[in-house]
């Protein structure tokens, strides 16, 4: 009758599993084997078999197990072939003190798609009307891979800034190769008309003495002209670059001031509220644990499962006989006075109410835990952003002083120069003769062309450098193939969520139709979830909206509300939640066990309907079932009796 999920690839684990319990919940002392397959848990109430699957679910890694109320000290052993997991109680002055190593670390997981008991969130959920996407989305890190996408989005841009500015300078290239073409021509024809008038200068007979003279001095000052044309040049590009500079400390510190005026102080609040939470968490807890002993004690004594108790007087008559049995007094245990067992009861159900109280609370601390430490992530994000702003801002201004100084020391020696080459021109003027004749004015065109010469190379120069900078520059087709990637990535982070969504919304609705196909509620056509997208101020916003069609007697259908649902159906479909949540989060590769308790609202029959389309799903399924609801599929499992409890 069962429709196992093809997509599933449930382990095939058949080793030997035992559990050890000693002074948790109700039981004082027991061990128990599981075998592969279904176990039954069958009992009355107030048999510890809840107590048992409590045991189970913390040494799983859960958080259910509670210290007996009258030990100081309490143990959980799980042996699943040869291995051996435990956790040990003890009570302290500030509470119940845990230690040991449980199956797995994620009693999130446990708690959620594992631990089916009576507080389960998701049937919990479905009996309150909350939120299932939380529900089955709670052990997905959303803020993680946020914080990844934004990371991908910032590679993205900046590889798309350098193949931008790639593409400018590349489209540069035929320009400067022509210009370097021209340079070369150029200087080629000025190094022919230098070596002509070097050729005329051998003709002329003038004083070989002097000539030499009237040459050495142009010679001289056409060096002083190119080392004084040179550090022109340097000046101008350091004048340049600072320049580019000056704006880059105002720019950086406007990049600073944007950032939110988080400080150290604002961290230390929000760490001081998170302890405070927590601690607040975890003393709830420890009131919810002793709560729910009392509780269960108490029970146990309406139900007469503890029989160590002072001696009642006899009230063996006729008028006993003849008085209903919730009528009867018993003897208080803490005082030994006659009690009425209707307002024990009574006390005992507002102590239930005050533990979901407690629990309720705890859920909304959990929940204001969880915010606190996202801002306390982005607080620290934003302090580190902007220390790393302000030591840029100190490199920036350490450079900007230090070409500054640069540029002054370059005016100093272009000074120098300048002074150099006057004095070199006096000199040269002094030698009237010889500028008079043609030899001198020969070696001034020569002088001149060497300058023009040399600003023509060094004008090349740069030229061939730019070239080589722009062809040096990463290749396009690489950068593009990391530019796909990253849009890739970016596109499957942005997909992660959404996918696991519609698996979710997917395998309830595919489960949902089998079980009530399975269990054959007449009257409800169909039950499925809706995934709706909305747009909200923070960003995007999903949710999944349950609906329900029921179906008439006239055979018209409807669509109704969970409010109207039996007890019965309402607990069916919040099953079927936290199945869709332990497929689709494969937590049957890591722990191979399903825990179900109070199905009371269920019938028999449907029962063993549901826990045979459970068993598809995992290795070791413990179910706590009342003796009449379990005595048409105990030859079909193993049993586990309350006796074996004791």
């Amino acid at each position: 009758m069962s429709y196992p999920d093809e997509t599933v690839q449930k382990p095939t684990i058949d080793e030997r599993v035992e559990l050890d319990v000693t002074n948790l919940g109700g039981i004082n002392s027991c061990s128990v084997e599981f075998q592969n397959g279904v176990n039954l848990l069958t009992g009355r109430n107030a048999t510890n078999r809840t107590s048992l699957l409590r045991a189970v679910s913390d040494i799983l890694g859960g958080t259910n197990a509670t210290l007996k109320s009258d030990a100081d000290e309490g143990h959980v052993t799980l042996t699943v072939g040869d291995r051996e997991y435990s956790r040990h109680y003890k009570r302290t002055e500030t509470g119940v003190q845990v230690t040991g190593e449980p199956y797995m670390e994620n009693n999130e997981l446990i708690d959620l798609f594992i631990s089916l008991l009576e507080d389960n969130p998701a049937r919990l959920a479905i009996e309150r009307g909350d939120n299932l996407r939380e529900i089955i989305m709670r052990p997905v890190d959303t803020a993680e891979i946020e914080r990844r996408i934004q990371h991908l989005k910032r590679e993205r841009e900046q590889i798309s800034a350098e193949l931008d500015q790639i593409e400018r300078r590349s489209n540069t290239l035929p320009n400067l190769e022509e210009k370097r073409q021209t340079l070369s021509a150029e200087i080629e024809s000025l190094e022919e008309e230098i070596e002509m008038l070097r050729s005329k200068v051998t003709e002329y007979e003038a004083n070989a003495e002097m000539a030499e003279e009237a040459e050495e001095l142009v010679d001289r000052l056409d060096e002083r002209r190119k080392e004084h044309s040179e550090l022109t040049d340097q000046i101008d590009l350091i004048a340049a670059e600072i320049d580019a500079l000056k704006e880059r400390p105002a720019e950086l510190r406007s990049k600073r001031d944007d950032l939110s005026e988080d400080t150290q102080a604002d961290l230390n609040a929000i760490q001081g509220e998170l302890r405070s939470n927590r601690n607040r968490k975890r003393k709830l807890e420890n009131t919810v644990s002793d709560l729910a002993s009392i509780v269960e004690f108490n029970e146990d004594i309406l139900s007469e499962s503890i029989s160590n108790l002072p001696d009642e007087p006899s009230t063996d008559g006729p008028v006993t006989e003849l008085a209903p049995e919730s009528d009867q007094e018993v003897t208080c245990w803490t005082c030994g006075n006659r009690a009425d067992r209707g307002a024990i009861a009574d006390r005992l159900e507002n102590l239930r109410n005050v533990v979901t109280e407690k629990r309720n609370e705890i859920s909304d601390l959990e929940s204001r835990i969880n915010e606190l430490e996202n801002e306390q992530m982005e607080i620290r994000d934003a302090i580190e952003e902007r220390e790393r702003l302000s030591s840029e801002i100190n490199d920036v201004e350490r450079k900007l002083e230090a070409k500054k100084e640069r540029k002054a020391d370059l005016e100093a020696e272009v000074k120098e120069v300048g002074k150099t080459i006057s004095e070199l021109e006096s000199d040269v003027a002094d030698t009237e003769e010889l500028r008079d004749s043609d030899l001198l004015e020969t070696y001034e065109q020569i002088s001149d062309l060497q300058y023009e010469q040399g600003q023509k190379q060094q004008e090349l120069a740069s030229v061939e450098e730019e070239i080589d900078e722009i062809e040096s520059l990463p290749d396009k087709s690489t950068l593009q193939d990391q530019l796909d990637e990253i849009r890739q990535e970016l596109n499957r982070e942005r997909g992660r969520v959404a996918e696991i969504e519609s698996e979710s919304v997917s395998k309830f609705n595919k489960h949902m139709d089998e079980v009530l196909n399975i269990l054959n509620y007449r009257n409800i056509s169909r039950v499925w979830i809706e995934r709706k997208e909305s747009q909200a101020r923070s960003g995007d916003e999903t949710t999944f909206d349950l609906h329900l069609v029921r179906e008439s007697g006239t055979g018209s259908v409807y669509e109704d509300i969970v409010a109207n649902l039996s007890e019965s159906e309402r607990e069916v479909i919040g099953l079927v939640v936290a199945l869709a949540g332990y497929l689709v989060h494969e937590v049957y590769q890591e722990v191979p066990f399903v825990l179900l308790d109070s199905l009371e609202a269920i019938d028999s029959e449907r029962i063993a309907d549901l826990v045979e389309y459970f068993s598809a799903y995992s290795s070791y399924l413990i179910v706590a079932l009342l003796p009449e609801d379990a005595s048409r599929i105990t030859d079909q499992y193993t049993q586990i009796t309350a006796d074996q409890l004791s």
